[in-house]
């Protein structure tokens, strides 16, 4: 949906150092406020959890709950190499599924552990893509695209989750249900406003250093689509784990999760450990205990970060071991297609 800023394209100029620094220091400033937050958030979560209930409810856990969790999670992960799809087919780059696939898992599964998914996503399709052709400038458009595609998708989808079921956003924030949902509102009108205006204009929007290229109404509605149905699938792996008897419903639930999706990521916490799950605590410890909740994270954890991180470490390391060997291979067959290089005199 992005076109990269200039900055990105040409060297920045020595006027902009001073803003550059003040930037610096603000995104200090911010990740020190955010820890301070968090510290006081896990120190009040924290004292309502029992540790031996934890453990107890991560040994009740049934392995086919387990194994409905590794399901939510293959299948989610399916749906998040849409991402990168979608970013080539409006780039106009054909780059094989299989490559795209496999950038796009590898790619998300370090992200959402390490945080900073424009450094740590891009790195790894920096190599793969790369491989294939695409030039660093193309990457970091399609990095860009996907985030705005995550975007939408938890914009919408947190919207109509607070919409339908207002309670334990409104709960954790002491806020009336009537402001939430005003609010659930706007952010669905301004997605409805956003399809209307691309259908409306094909020029670039110049926004600062940036220059947004919009897509289609079609392709607005698609990517609404895909990072919606990423996020239920996120988040179905959580539900899946949470215990069997609790009074929310799934999509007052969404609202929660999207919630401490958001903060999380805001947070600048690698994986947003600990702010996730005092926002997810605080939201819904009114309907399961904090003990029981916590044990579930926990899992969550395990499957749908733990899990594909190493599957995705094994998987680049074969393919590292894959792509050069067979540079070494045809740089050999080179050799021998000239003959023996000739002796030293």
């Amino acid at each position: 949906m992005s076109e990269l800023p200039d900055s990105l394209r040409e060297p920045m100029p020595e006027q902009d150092a001073a803003a550059q620094r003040r930037k610096k220091w603000l995104g200090i400033a911010t990740a020190l406020f955010m820890a301070v937050l968090l510290a006081v958030a896990i120190r009040h979560v924290l004292s309502e959890v029992k540790f031996e209930d934890v453990w107890a409810y991560l040994q009740a856990l049934p392995y086919t709950r387990l194994l409905q969790a590794v399901g939510i999670t293959a299948l989610g992960y399916w749906v998040l190499t849409l991402y990168d799809v979608s970013a080539l087919i409006y780039l106009k780059k054909r780059v094989p599924y299989r490559t795209t696939a496999f950038a796009a898992a590898c790619g998300y599964a370090f992200s959402n552990n390490i945080g900073w998914a424009v450094l740590s996503g891009a790195g790894v399709r920096l190599r793969t893509y790369g491989a294939a052709g695409l030039t660093p400038a193309d990457v970091a458009r399609v990095v860009v695209f996907s985030t705005s595609t995550f975007t939408l998708g938890i914009s919408f989808t947190g919207a109509v989750g607070v919409l339908v079921g207002p309670h334990p956003v409104a709960a954790m924030l002491k806020v009336p249900e009537l402001l939430v949902q005003g609010l659930a509102v706007a952010t669905l009108l301004v997605l409805a406003s956003l399809c209307v205006i691309t259908g409306v204009t094909r020029k670039p929007i110049k926004l600062w250093r940036w220059s947004i290229q919009l897509p289609s109404p079609l392709g607005v509605i698609s990517q609404i689509s895909i990072g919606s149905l990423e996020i239920v699938l996120a988040a179905g792996v959580l539900w899946s784990l949470l215990p069997l008897e609790h009074g929310i419903g799934f999509t007052a639930y969404l609202g929660i999760y999207c919630a401490a999706l958001v903060v999380a990521i805001f947070s600048h916490v690698p994986g947003g450990i600990g702010v996730f799950e005092s926002i997810i605590i605080l939201g819904l410890s009114d309907d399961i205990p904090a003990g029981q909740l916590l044990g579930a994270m926990l899992a969550y954890r395990f499957v749908y970060y733990i899990l594909p991180l190493v599957l995705a470490g094994i998987a680049i390391a074969i393919w590292e071991i894959r792509h050069h060997t067979g540079r070494i291979g045809r740089a050999a067959d080179r050799l021998r297609g000239h003959g023996e290089p000739p002796s030293a005199p």
